[in-house]
């Protein structure tokens, strides 16, 4: 008798081990069975983080504010520098580089005004991403280089920055009278504002007349602004 009951102990207790086998093997098979479904499913997208927005730019008023004002000297062509926009020229009102004591706001964004206008007590002032006007200069600057023939490019001569509005308008005019021109960045191009007293003083140009951008040097003569009529009488027509 204790011999059939130890064996029936042990049927049991191999019964119940396969039991919990077979359970084991199941649960395993379903956890299989749920990563997969898990990874038949698409993962979350993640958004492209956006693009930071470009600052408010800074009230410029009569009495000044927590910035300095740059602007182009009209004898040396050098950046001077203002506290309020009545210590700024007449002749270099038009253009003027807003810079804000808040070093925060020095990233690639410039604050470009005009000291002409006034709307609601301030200046107009109008903010521009530098990297990205310097991306376009450049991407014109090498399109140019491959279609502008070399014996002309250094008759017409625009002298320009980056941020400036009128630059831009005349280089457009230029290009629209298919007139082959070279382009010389006065804050970025090395020798630039050499050139351009240089060629001033050969021309017989009172320097103290090259106030602001744009400056055009067309076949020995120099013109200051950007003026249509100017430049078709300078051009010949």
């Amino acid at each position: 008798m204790g011999s059939s009951l130890v064996k029936t102990s042990f049927e049991a207790f191999s019964l119940s081990k396969c039991s919990w086998s077979r359970i084991a093997v199941r649960l395993t098979c379903l956890c299989l069975v749920v990563q997969m479904n898990a990874c038949d499913k698409p993962m979350p997208k993640t958004s492209k983080p956006a693009a930071p927005a470009p600052p408010t730019a800074p009230e410029v008023k009569a009495e000044g504010g927590p910035f300095v004002l740059r602007y182009f000297s009209p004898t040396t062509g050098s950046l001077l520098v203002a506290k309020k926009p009545a210590d700024v020229p007449e002749g270099s009102r038009s253009q003027v580089l807003v810079v804000p004591n808040d070093p925060t706001l020095h990233g690639p964004w410039l604050f470009v005004s005009d000291l002409t206008k006034v709307d609601q007590g301030q200046h107009p002032t109008r903010v521009v991403n530098r990297y990205e006007l310097e991306k376009q200069h450049e991407q014109t600057q090498a399109a140019k280089a491959q279609v502008l023939p070399e014996s002309s490019s250094g008759e017409v001569i625009l002298y320009k920055t980056a941020w400036c509005g009128y630059c831009t308008k005349a280089g457009d005019y230029l290009e629209a009278k298919g007139v082959a021109f070279q382009t010389k960045d006065l804050e970025r191009d090395p020798g630039a504002r050499q050139d351009m007293l240089r060629r001033a003083q050969e021309a017989g140009f009172d320097q103290s007349r090259l106030q602001g951008v744009p400056i055009l040097y067309i076949k020995g003569r120099i013109l200051t602004g950007f003026s249509r009529d100017a430049i078709d009488q300078a051009l010949g027509g």
